[in-house]
């Protein structure tokens, strides 16, 4: 479990510290999907760096699997467990074909040559790129490049995976392809933490995360949030189009449940 113990978190900067978490405490257990949702500059992309150690907390703890992160000789130790995805996947490729891209973070850890291979094929076969190997990266689409930089986290074999804006530069089908991803590798038993813009992620959850001025303001199930319009306004959220119209719905008698955001879903409950 990754568990984060009253954190703050503070940059430093020539004119002095800008705060950018405040007192947060929740919890990624295996096998949960959580989603984080909030505003620019409410502290998300923070916290997910905080989860793998790239960031130290100011104040407070962050602890994965009974193993501080800030414990200089188990650095490795968090960072093989918590996988961290960024937005633009262009900035995690590194490699000329697929294959040797999703190898090299194993590569380097010193994975044995034939459970580096296992690893590969497993990574790839997860996020849906098997017979993609020898293609260079650069001619994929944007799904498959955010399908990529996933599996080469997933290569690494983590109890966890963080991933920060991942659909915020695709598609919709890029974005359904990332998603269905996310759910398959939750129902695998892994820990996934999914930040993003996007109400409609919620809905997949087992449990959002708001974050506001670097303060957590809600932490609960996606039902209680997305059924209670003071709540959500109160979070800085509103609903997409398909949310709204799912309300009128309801307000019409129609049963729709309040997690119906996107055309599929409440198509489904007509």
């Amino acid at each position: 479990m990754i568990e984060f113990i009253d954190v703050a978190y503070e940059y430093r900067t020539a004119g002095g510290s800008v705060p950018a978490l405040r007192g947060v405490s929740t919890t990624l257990a295996p096998g949960e999907l959580v989603t984080v949702l909030g505003p620019n500059g409410s502290g998300k992309s923070t916290l997910a760096r905080l989860a793998n150690g790239l960031l130290h907390p100011s104040e407070g703890r962050v602890v994965v699997d009974t193993i501080d992160s800030t414990d200089a000789a188990r650095v490795w130790d968090v960072r093989s467990r918590v996988g961290l995805v960024f937005q633009n996947p262009d900035n995690q490729i590194v490699a000329t074909t697929v294959e040797e891209d999703v190898a090299f973070g194993p590569e380097n850890l010193g994975v044995e040559r034939e459970s580096m291979h296992q690893r590969v094929r497993n990574a790839l076969a997860t996020v849906g790129l098997s017979g993609l190997e020898q293609r260079e990266p650069h001619t994929l689409s944007g799904g498959q490049k955010q399908r990529l930089a996933i599996a080469g986290a997933l290569a690494l074999a983590p109890a966890y995976l963080v991933l920060d804006e991942p659909t915020a530069m695709l598609d919709l089908q890029g974005r359904a392809d990332v998603i269905d991803v996310l759910g398959r590798l939750r129902d695998a038993g892994t820990g996934i933490m999914h930040i993003t813009h996007h109400l409609a992620d919620a809905a997949a959850a087992d449990r959002v995360l708001v974050l506001t001025g670097g303060s957590v303001v809600y932490d609960g199930v996606p039902a209680t949030l997305l059924a209670d319009t003071r709540l959500m306004q109160r979070c800085g959220l509103t609903l997409p189009p398909v949310g709204r119209l799912a309300e009128e719905l309801r307000a019409a008698g129609v049963d729709v449940p309040p997690d119906a955001l996107t055309a599929e879903s409440v198509v489904a409950a007509l």
